[in-house]
């Protein structure tokens, strides 16, 4: 449980004006972004909510420099497990939430923000940033809770800021940017329409692709090392199909099992390296083959045997925004039906995947669930060992898991 007598959610407007004339003017300046449909701010008055595409991690302060209220932004509670961290962003109004967690303490804070304060909610509604900088599955229970608040909703497209801050990079590559603000329904039509509607009018107003608008905004990015870090994300050979063989090292992608090696260039567009042919020619098309193949090779995956497998992974515990405990280091091994780590005292945990709920990937390379209410992260040594790739399998496993048996998706006893 969230302690609301230690934190709550603060978003000072002195802060607020200090941090958009400052922080925000310098991401303005320094991405180059534009706002379209700003000018919707003048018609309507909090209190609302704005639901932004994703696609790292500063969107919030990119989209809040153009929103003339201080935002309250639902935010990962792992986000704030350090006392610092906690301090800082209860101060820009961060309300926590888990992904494994009964949200009624979240749904609470956001229904004081609205009805008791008056003021402006920001929801990432994709739940993640995106990997490939298309928009993703809008997560179904927005929609209910939007019609709970019924309050305008405010759609913020992010466009340019895919390879200007790559989820899958540490490194930050300044390129022209704009913010595209739609208003979605208003509050009257929210009240009045069923959550079904709202989904559908929300992802229609959020559905963006970063290589289509790119083709109409050519734009260089500044700085080299294009492809660094970019295994995190395309961790699959398209030649050899090994899942964890890709290696990055400046603007070049390669693969240390067949050899197969590409360049990506200023307009993230794959080019040859002597011999070698890109298979694809955007990251894009490069994702959507991933998924596919990395899916059939786990259908395929013989019961009870070791599919791949990650060395010096450290395991910690905890629970919400509570600070993390290290627990073991060792090999962490996926099998058709559960992830074990063989420690270097012989010990073999194992965590069944029937039993995984709200995993995902913090910041690029953090991989976490929740078993019970115990949360438990993997952090990974090398920048090359990808947590995207356990996340993305143990999705699948589970779906294949509650999918009806064809015979083709492999369990073990």
């Amino acid at each position: 449980m969230i302690d609301k007598a230690r934190y709550r959610p603060r978003a000072p407007r002195w802060f607020n004006r200090v941090l958009r004339h400052t922080f925000g003017l310098f991401l303005k300046r320094r991405f180059r972004i534009r706002a379209v449909g700003s000018e919707i701010f003048k018609a309507i008055k909090p209190p609302y909510v704005v639901v932004p595409t994703h696609q790292g991690t500063l969107d919030p302060f990119m989209v809040g420099y153009f929103v003339p209220e201080p935002v309250y932004w639902v935010t990962s509670d792992g986000n704030m497990r350090s006392s610092i961290m906690k301090l800082l962003l209860g101060m820009v109004g961060s309300i926590p939430k888990s992904k494994a967690i009964p949200d009624m303490e979240t749904i609470g804070w956001i229904m004081d923000v609205i009805r008791k304060r008056g003021g402006v909610v920001g929801i990432f509604a994709e739940g993640q940033a995106s990997w490939n900088g298309h928009t993703q599955e809008i997560i179904p229970s927005t929609a209910k809770l939007l019609k709970l608040l019924k309050v305008p909703v405010i759609a913020a497209v992010l466009k340019g800021a895919y390879y200007s801050q790559p989820r899958w990079s540490w490194n930050k590559r300044p390129g022209d940017m704009e913010i595209e603000f739609k208003l979605v329904m208003g509050g009257d039509e929210a009240k009045a329409s069923s959550p079904d509607r709202i989904h559908e009018a929300l992802s229609e107003a959020m559905e963006f692709d970063e290589e289509e608008w790119r083709a109409d905004h050519p734009a260089r990015h500044r700085g080299n090392g294009r492809a660094k870090h970019l295994e995190l994300a395309l961790f699959m050979c398209p030649v050899c199909g090994e899942a964890g063989s890709m290696r990055s090292h400046v603007n070049r992608l390669y693969c240390r099992s067949c050899g197969h090696v590409v360049r990506l260039s200023r307009s993230y567009a794959f080019t040859p390296v002597g011999e070698c042919e890109p298979r694809f020619r955007t990251i894009r098309e490069w994702d959507a083959w991933q998924a596919r193949a990395f899916e059939s090779s786990l259908r395929a995956a013989p019961a009870g045997e070791p599919i791949f497998s990650d060395g010096g992974v450290m395991l910690l515990r905890g629970y919400r925004m509570n600070p993390l405990r290290r627990i073991r280091t060792g090999v962490m091994i996926l099998y058709p039906d559960r992830i074990e780590l063989a420690t270097l005292l012989g010990e073999r945990l194992a965590f069944p995947v029937a039993d995984i709920e709200g995993a995902g990937v913090l910041k690029q390379q953090l991989f976490e669930f929740y078993i019970g209410k115990t949360l438990y992260q993997f952090r990974f040594p090398r920048r090359f060992q990808s947590a995207r790739k356990w996340y993305d399998a143990v999705s699948v496993l589970k779906r294949l898991a509650a999918a009806p048996s064809d015979g083709g998706a492999a369990t073990a006893g």
